[in-house]
């Protein structure tokens, strides 16, 4: 077989009823030079099944015992043959045209060894309908690839690095969530970062996302977020963080926990929330949190 030149991973856990959806996302794309690698981790419905089914040679299925999305994502990539990879979630999709205008792009590019960041639009799947809407973020300014990443929300799915970043950077194991944008943050430490300006991702929103208010993921992000900004393992990306920045960051992510608590009644961890938030940077929302502190 031609090597591929795109490797897709995706990483699924009790999926069955919606991974085709994803994967004919991919299989019907105008560009066709791609492999798609499925990670089950562990999953306890008929996922495998599902993916065992497919009769097309570049669909390849991987099962590991569960160890969560960053362990999946890792051993996708270790097992891929592409050029550039990209880490597709198994609930969002890509438009017909995606990996031909990547291509496009790219094969302009002076640089090929770099992190591309793409343009996406929020599919959102609420009970009685289902709407897209842009997600319009800031220009990239070159040599600002750094900043960039690390204060803009980019998940996976809309990504794609050259193959040769992943033998030196890859998914922290010990994060659950935010394990992505520490990714991101460690690679533009030493790789440029570009924007691919298309819409042509679709960013799944609903009730079973794993980042959401509901299940308070914002805590695991916070501890996610303390890993990066104090561990010895990111010494070399802390240098890079301004106290201000760390400091934005951290109040924000306690407001967002202090919101969790809210929905959940729990007004004694909301305010100790929003005095941490308070305590990390004063002048932050204060209208808001104090609506939310007498509410």
């Amino acid at each position: 077989m031609e090597k591929p030149f795109f490797s897709i991973i995706i990483p699924v856990y009790n999926r069955a009823d919606i991974i085709m959806r994803t994967i004919d996302s991919v299989l019907n794309q105008i560009f066709k030079n791609f492999e798609i690698i499925v990670v089950d981790d562990g999953s306890k419905d008929n996922t495998a099944e599902v993916i065992k089914s497919i009769p097309d040679a570049r669909v390849k299925y991987i099962y590991q015992n569960n160890a969560e999305r960053s362990v999946a994502r890792n051993n996708g990539a270790n097992h891929a043959n592409g050029e550039y990879l990209i880490f597709l979630d198994s609930d969002d999709t890509f438009d017909s045209n995606h990996l031909s205008g990547l291509f496009s792009f790219i094969e302009k590019l002076n640089i090929k060894i770099v992190l591309i960041v793409c343009n996406c639009r929020f599919h959102f799947v609420e009970k009685d309908k289902e709407y897209f809407e842009e997600h319009d973020l800031p220009k990239l300014i070159s040599g600002k690839g750094f900043e960039y990443v690390l204060s803009n929300p980019l998940s996976p799915t809309r990504m794609c690095l050259h193959s040769t970043i992943f033998k030196e950077f890859q998914f922290d194991k010990n994060i659950v969530i935010v394990e992505d944008q520490v990714l991101w943050v460690s690679i533009a430490t030493k790789f440029e970062v570009v924007q691919y300006k298309d819409y042509t991702v679709n960013y799944t929103i609903h009730d079973d996302n794993s980042v959401n208010l509901k299940n308070n993921a914002y805590l695991k992000r916070l501890e996610g977020l303390k890993r990066l900004f104090f561990h010895p393992d990111y010494s070399f990306a802390q240098r890079f963080i301004s106290h201000q920045k760390r400091r934005f960051i951290l109040a924000e992510c306690y407001f967002n926990i202090a919101k969790c608590y809210r929905l959940s009644g729990d007004n004694s961890k909301k305010s100790m929330a929003l005095f941490k938030s308070f305590l990390q940077k004063p002048g932050y929302r204060n209208k808001e949190r104090l609506y939310m502190l007498l509410k």
